[in-house]
């Protein structure tokens, strides 16, 4: 069977080890697949459309030293890869490697030797990488990525990681693609179309969620920094000033509030590189990534640190703790004066907490004593209004806390709820960005980052043949008798003519 496949333009611009420099891969009709191949083994598949997560997934794990094959599933819209001379450099200088590869929708969702020479040229490899980031509207593109991430699949033996939106393979989305996937069934030896891309993949797989996104791969030649170009008064984009993290498992649990969170491209495609390349430890509950206001990149002990928390959040007797942020906080009670009067009764008037109308919601905030403020959840019970549970806020002068505390006892909520309460989630985010928001009005400081202990290395020795003044022998010189005319008496032969004081007459 003949199909065509799509056209992989590579950017090498300086001929490094096992680069092919200004090479462009054409269409191959015969096995189906045309590779820029940059590396001779994989053990990081990425299966993804052109740009996004994808790309950025890819070349953070080949930066970090990995072998990565990326099999691009394009459509006719998109059907090149471009990569900048600078991300092409920090692989070579990470000592990474990376291959493309790719195939189209059509061909894809039609079988044949497609699915099985993407499976043969991703071989076998130590994780992989799946994400809807790119697809179009239409259900083919979906469907031909669980396709071939049902055939790569079996070639991995370690973790497999979904990359997916708050809202995709929801209930919805099931039904429609087994609408799709009967669709495809009538075409003469098309493959079954797995439900969801989880169910896609055979072993270990692990869900990573995300909010909108936005942002373009930094590794991408369009990718600027600053918005617009060059200004008398530059703008910096998103990606830079929206370099802060959080992994929560609650948003999970109701997609309708993560979907109002925002996720930058490059923080949740480093993550899912992270995660598949075992740089960091894997968590145990499926995390959604949202970016937060903060300029400093995170460190790989910073996420380590993050999927920690998020993990302890979710075990039983644990779950109270919901938010930590570090800070240096001179003035604790002016910080939790401004909680109290103005952060939080904004936030209690949003829309994301007004729409709630079934169960109890968050109604009012109130101080506290010592630097506590207490935003109160009430429910309708038979008419009457019922305290069912409490967010407790600590302002310390290490950072601020926040945890789930329980409702009156006497009403019957006297325990601390498991389960999130609603609009829970809104005022975890909303957190994030009070933490941000006291650094620049001045009620508090962003807390020192952490030293790294590191041991002294010792001098290198220098191999030389010279020896030191102390170690060499200086020869002894001989004493030299002091002869000459002066010291054997002998004096001029004529006296010096010398003028006297006051007389200009001149003595012998």
């Amino acid at each position: 069977t003949h199909f065509n496949m799509m056209i992989v333009h590579l950017l090498l611009v300086s001929a490094v080890a096992g680069f092919v420099p200004n090479r462009q891969v054409t269409s191959n009709r015969k096995g189906g697949i045309q590779a820029a191949q940059m590396a001779q083994s994989a053990s990081i598949v990425v299966l993804s459309p052109p740009g996004g997560i994808g790309e950025v997934a890819a070349v953070e794990a080949a930066r970090q030293g990995s072998s990565v094959r990326w099999f691009v599933v394009s459509d006719e819209s998109s059907s090149s890869v471009s990569l900048s001379p600078q991300c092409l450099d920090q692989i070579s200088a990470a000592s990474g490697t990376l291959e493309l590869a790719g195939a189209s929708v059509e061909d894809l969702t039609r079988g044949d030797d497609a699915l099985v020479a993407a499976s043969k040229w991703c071989g076998a490899a130590n994780g992989l990488i799946c994400t809807y980031d790119g697809c179009d509207a239409a259900g083919n593109y979906k469907a031909a990525i669980r396709l071939a991430a049902q055939s790569v699949s079996r070639g991995v033996s370690g973790v497999q990681v979904a990359v997916l939106a708050s809202t995709d393979d929801t209930d919805e989305d099931v039904e429609e693609d087994d609408g799709i996937a009967g669709a495809l069934a009538f075409f003469r030896d098309s493959p079954k179309v797995p439900a969801t891309l989880v169910q896609s993949l055979t072993s270990s797989p692990y869900t990573l969620r995300h909010g909108e996104l936005f942002g373009k791969p930094e590794s991408s030649p369009d990718f600027s920094p600053l918005v617009g170009g060059l200004r008398r008064e530059p703008i910096i984009t998103e990606e830079y000033t929206m370099r802060g993290v959080r992994a929560d498992p609650l948003a999970i649990a109701n997609p309708q509030a993560s979907s109002s969170l925002r996720t930058s491209r490059h923080a949740v495609g480093e993550a899912a590189a992270l995660i598949a390349t075992g740089s960091i430890a894997l968590p145990k509950e499926a995390a959604c990534i949202s970016s937060q206001t903060g300029s400093q990149k995170v460190s790989i002990e910073e996420w380590n640190d993050e999927f920690t928390r998020m993990g302890e959040s979710a075990v039983p007797g644990k779950g109270s703790s919901l938010f930590s942020q570090e800070m240096v906080v001179d003035d604790t009670e002016r910080l939790a004066d401004w909680l109290a009067t103005k952060w939080a009764p904004a936030v209690l008037r949003t829309y994301d907490i007004a729409a709630i109308r079934i169960g109890g919601r968050p109604v009012y905030a109130k101080r506290l004593d010592s630097g506590m403020v207490e935003i109160v959840w009430q429910e309708l019970v038979d008419f009457q209004s019922r305290v069912v549970g409490r967010m407790i806020l600590e302002v310390k002068s290490s950072g601020i806390e926040a945890k789930r505390g329980p409702g009156d006892a006497k009403d019957g909520f006297g325990s601390t709820s498991v389960k999130p309460l609603p609009g829970e989630e809104v005022l975890v985010n909303r957190l994030a960005d009070a933490a941000a928001q006291a650094v620049d009005k001045g009620l508090a400081k962003k807390a020192r980052s952490k030293a790294v202990a590191t041991t002294p290395k010792p001098a290198p020795v220098r191999v030389t043949t010279l020896e030191s003044s102390g170690a060499v022998n200086a020869p002894v010189k001989e004493a030299v008798p002091e002869t000459g005319p002066r010291k054997a008496g002998a004096r001029r032969s004529t006296p010096r003519r010398r003028k006297t004081a006051g007389n200009d007459s001149t003595e012998a």
